[in-house]
């Protein structure tokens, strides 16, 4: 204390240096160079503005230039941002500064380099390396010469080589890169052995290729089947709270291996190939376009080379968007379009749509209008005759809820569809269907609490909330006109309770007797919690149609749904769905899931699927934590019906640096399918940088 006040007094002491006196400055030691109308401070040197910190083993301050020269050991602070230096000249009245064999960074990323000059925004390095994360032999690295780094938005790399550690095998002449996104956005390498595929390498990347743009490519080498190349993008920006996005994936290969048959029979093409690109776009405030193209060149190629992206989306949708949202209304032109001749498609070419939500109109009164016209188009798989139909449709509701406090609430509804179809069939050239809704929605809602306290399951006071629910549609001869409508929109397979609105029926095109009740009770307890005010402990609804008006054969009373969702604690969840026969109580679903964890050092999931004479299958699936960087894994999939194993996948996972999850999986399968009967597999995903 008394030496930083005798060298702030000495400092004001002196006449000529008094105006420029820094805003802080110490040292273990402090001379004074009047010759030069310097101070030298050396030894734990520091000298500060307020804005900035400079650190080293000795600082020359010139007061006169307001410039300091600082060597051994630099350290300059503004902000989160540090810059450390062997030798560092900064200019305090002009707030730039040079250097010498710098280190800088932001986290995740860290720069180094022969030179450094900048000012308060800009800091360009000269001869860099920058390193995502804290540098190492698994690290993302760009060399470039000069990297010029924008303070909190961007990075421009000029003669920049890209790659991992030492390796850097991609070249850019220059790009820019926006700090908001990610560096790589995507990147890949996996090999190994597949019996359908034989040994083989695949890889990827998306590299810097604009501010807001990144391009690559994906390559594959099959020794059974050929090489497979094909282009990558990836783009992200805002402007003017304005967001466009977009992903580009494809592959291309000439298939000289079995290729077998297609979903529907047909021999599969040796030339083969996939496109898959989305976007997303807001054109206005109020517009936004969104947009997806799968183009297959056989219904096979995704599950023959890509199948962790198969099985999420076996087939496939292409569709272009654009919904404007008013105030209160919102208009959707949509078009749903076939590429691929393997599969059938409800085509909208296109479909323009005019939705008014539930709006109060006065007198206690809500109102729901729904209009739109569609160009509507479906061909046979394969190719064939198609069915083509012009439709108008029209739909509106009104609604009077009433409430008694916040215990009850009944909703009665009338409303009405009309349909019209230039293009009928059945020998007419059009036909109109006009159809009336009637119905109610009431709900009655109960509540009680227990003061009941358990440290070991974190529960403290329960609450139990319990709501009748009760819903009723009734649409007059709902299913008429079926000679005279082509049958495009129309009911696909479902096992859960189906929509009961007439103005939410999807299969406009393929209507039922609609005269339906349907009962529901819903049950949930809770207990506080300090993050989210409550938790849920225990969720458990039953619901069951009964239709007055029903097809030849079909019963009167629905299958009982249940459903359970039980999470007492962080550590375990079960749940379960169930559809019963309620008349001689026969099971027809059952789905089970049972997850337990010890935090992130072990997770067991057992789960079962059955569906009668469908399904009747058990999953287990179990992650043991070895130490920091590696984790077991295991999966098993049993097939009762067949009595086999269909999937037994036995695996290791490592941690790189916190940058790349390598995963090691050694796979048998059982039964007949497109897939091997063994593999063995190296894959390495980035984690996101």
């Amino acid at each position: 204390m008394i030496r930083r006040c005798c060298l702030i007094f000495a400092l004001f002491a002196l006449p000529a240096l008094r105006a420029q006196v820094p805003a802080a400055a110490e040292s273990d030691q402090t001379t004074f160079d009047q010759a030069n109308n310097a101070v030298i401070l050396s030894g734990n040197a520091r000298l500060g503005d307020g804005r900035t910190l400079l650190q080293a083993d000795e600082i020359r301050y010139t007061y006169a230039s307001g410039e300091a020269v600082a060597t051994g050991h630099v350290n300059l602070t503004r902000g989160s941002e540090r810059i450390l230096a062997e030798r560092l000249t900064y200019n305090r009245n002009t707030r730039t500064f040079t250097a010498d064999h710098v280190r800088l960074g932001r986290f995740p990323y860290y720069v180094s380099g022969r030179r450094a000059e900048g000012t308060a925004t800009e800091i360009t390095v000269y001869d860099a390396i920058l390193s995502v994360r804290e540098p190492g032999p698994w690290q993302p690295t760009v060399i470039a010469d000069p990297l010029t780094y924008v303070r909190g938005e961007e990075l421009v790399a000029t003669n920049a080589r890209i790659g991992v550690g030492r390796a850097q095998p991609f070249v850019v002449p220059k790009f820019t890169y926006k700090l908001n996104l990610p560096l790589v956005s995507y990147l890949s390498f996996s090999a190994g052995y597949r019996s359908s595929l034989g040994a083989f390498v695949e890889s990827g990347a998306n590299v810097p290729f604009g501010p807001e743009t990144k391009v690559g490519a994906a390559l594959g080498a099959y020794s059974q089947r050929g090489f497979m190349v094909g282009p990558t993008a990836h783009y992200e920006h805002a402007r003017d709270s304005r967001e466009v996005s977009g992903d580009l994936k494809s592959g291309f290969i000439n298939d000289h291996g079995e290729k077998l048959t297609d979903v529907i029979g047909r021999p599969v093409p040796e030339n083969r190939g996939y496109l898959q690109w989305w976007h997303a776009q807001d054109l206005t405030p109020r517009l936004r376009l969104t947009g997806q193209l799968n183009h297959w060149s056989d219904s096979e190629i995704l599950r023959d080379f890509r199948p962790d992206e198969f099985f999420g989306v076996q087939e496939p949708d292409n569709y272009l968007q654009a919904v404007h949202a008013a105030d209160r209304y919102f208009v959707t032109l949509f078009s749903r379009f076939r590429p691929n001749d393997f599969q059938p498609v409800q085509e909208r070419l296109p479909e323009v749509q005019f939705d008014l939500p539930t709006t109060a109109i006065g007198g206690g009164l809500n109102a729901r209008v729904s209009v739109g016209a569609a160009a509507l188009r479906e061909e046979p798989p394969g190719g064939g005759i198609a069915v083509r139909s012009d439709r108008l449709d029209a739909y509106a509701a009104l609604t009077h809820p009433f409430a008694r406090e916040d215990w009850f609430s009944f909703t009665p509804i009338i409303g009405a569809r009309a349909t019209h179809y230039t293009r009928a069939s059945g020998g007419r050239d059009t036909y109109t269907r006009v159809l009336g809704e009637f119905g109610f929605d009431a709900e009655l809602r109960a509540a009680k609490t227990w003061d009941y306290q358990n440290p070991v399951w974190n529960i403290d006071g329960i609450r139990h909330l319990l709501t009748p629910v009760v819903s009723y549609r009734y649409v007059p001869a709902a299913e008429k006109g079926r000679a005279w409508i082509p049958a495009i929109d129309e009911q696909t397979f479902g096992t859960y309770l189906p929509v009961i609105g007439l103005g939410d029926l999807r299969n406009v095109d393929d209507l039922d007797p609609h005269h339906i009740l349907r009962v529901g009770l819903n049950n949930t307890w809770q207990t506080r919690d300090a993050t989210y005010g409550s938790r849920d402990l225990l969720v458990f609804n039953l619901a069951n149609d009964f239709r007055f008006d029903r097809l030849a054969g079909q019963r009167r009373s629905s299958d009982l749904h249940a459903f359970l969702a039980f999470t007492p604690s962080p550590w375990l969840q079960f749940d379960f769905y169930q559809r019963t026969t309620v008349s001689d109580l026969t099971l027809q679903e059952f789905n089970t899931g049972l997850t337990i964890r010890d935090g992130d050092a072990w997770t067991l999931r057992f789960s079962s699927h059955f569906l009668r004479q469908d399904i009747d299958e058990y999953v287990l699936a179990y992650e043991q934590r070895i130490n920091e960087s590696l984790a077991l894994l295991t999966k098993l999939h049993y097939d009762t019906r067949r009595k086999r194993f269909n999937d037994q996948a036995f695996g290791l996972r490592q941690n790189l640096g916190n940058t790349w999850d390598v995963r090691y999986y050694v796979s048998v399968y059982d039964g007949p399918r497109r897939e091997s009967n063994f593999g063995f597999n190296i894959a390495v995903e980035a984690l996101g940088f």
